[in-house]
C-alpha cells in the first residue's frame, strides 16, 4: 500500500490548490483596500488550510476521532451555504470557514497527531502559530455577531474557539501537547492586530 503522504500529492489535489490559490490571491488584490492587510493575509491561507484538512482527513493513520471531527469541518468548507456564504460574499465567504477550521485543527492537533499535520503544511509560517493567530483574531475578523453563531455551532461539536486570556497556542482546549511539549507563541500582532470587519 502507498505512503498516505504520497497518494494525497494526487494532481487533482494539487490542481484545486493551484485554483483556489489563484482565486484567494486574485481577491485579495481586488478588495486589499477594503479588507485590510490582517485579513488579505487571512485569506491567502485558506487554500494551506484546505489542502491540509483534506490530508488529514484522507490519512487512515490518523485517529478516527480526529479524522471525524476534521472531516467535518472539509465538509463545512465546500458546503454551498453557511454562515458567510461563498456564493454570495465572494471570496470574503471563506473567512468564517478559515476560522472554524483553525479552531478545529487547533484542538485535533496534539500528541502524535502535529508532527503528521506539519509534514502536511503547505504554509510558510508555522503552523501552530497560524492556527493560533487565526483564532485569536476570530472576533475582530468575523464580527461580534458572526463570531457568536459560530462559536456556538462549535461548541456544540465540543470546539473551543477561544482558548482562555493569556493561553499559549493549543492551551485550554482538550487536545493539548502534555506541559513539557508546550512551546509559548505569542500573537502576531502585525496578523492579529490587522484585521478589518470585512462588512465594513
Amino acid at each position: 500500500m502507498a505512503d498516505p503522504a504520497e497518494s494525497l500529492s494526487e494532481p487533482r489535489l494539487l490542481a484545486f490548490y493551484d485554483r483556489l490559490r489563484g482565486r484567494m490571491e486574485r481577491a485579495v488584490a481586488r478588495r486589499a483596500p477594503r479588507l485590510g492587510k490582517g485579513a488579505a493575509e487571512a485569506l491567502l491561507l485558506v487554500p494551506d488550510l484546505f489542502v491540509l484538512l483534506a490530508r488529514l482527513a484522507l490519512d487512515r493513520n490518523v485517529p478516527a476521532a480526529s479524522r471525524s471531527l476534521i472531516g467535518g469541518a472539509l465538509l463545512y468548507f465546500v458546503a454551498p451555504f453557511d454562515l458567510f456564504p461563498e456564493g454570495v460574499l465572494g471570496p470574503t465567504g471563506f473567512l468564517e470557514d478559515l476560522v472554524l477550521a483553525a479552531a478545529v485543527l487547533s484542538q485535533a492537533l496534539g500528541g502524535e497527531l502535529e508532527p503528521q499535520a506539519r509534514r502536511y503544511w503547505s504554509g510558510s509560517q508555522e503552523l501552530r502559530q497560524t492556527l493560533h493567530d487565526i483564532t485569536a483574531s476570530a472576533r475582530h475578523l468575523l464580527g461580534g455577531q458572526v463570531f457568536r453563531r459560530l462559536e456556538r455551532a462549535l461548541a456544540r461539536r465540543g470546539v473551543a474557539l477561544e482558548a482562555p486570556a493569556g493561553a499559549a497556542p493549543g492551551e485550554g482546549r482538550e487536545a493539548v501537547a502534555p506541559p513539557s511539549r508546550r512551546r509559548v507563541h505569542p500573537v502576531d500582532p502585525e496578523f492579529a492586530g490587522g484585521f478589518d470587519d470585512p462588512g465594513s
